[in-house]
């Protein structure tokens, strides 16, 4: 478990955090996402927009944190 944390260069409550925060941004994706499914006229590109937008945050806050331990 602390090398994952010393990985990721957080303490336990910041990753805990950090996790739970990000839960529950995809629960309230999940639920959009089944909204849309049965309205396809609503929500278009909010699910699909949003994981991207997830995933490029993910990757640039990994990305800051290895810059940070390389330097």
């Amino acid at each position: 478990m602390n090398k994952h944390l010393e990985d990721v260069s957080m303490d336990y409550m910041m990753h805990l955090r950090f996790a739970w925060i990000l839960a529950l941004k995809l629960f309230l994706l999940s639920l959009t996402s089944l909204v849309h499914g049965m309205l396809p006229f609503i929500f278009i590109s909010t699910v699909s927009d949003r994981i991207a937008s997830l995933d490029s945050e993910l990757w640039n806050s990994r990305h800051d944190k290895d810059t940070k331990n390389n330097s």
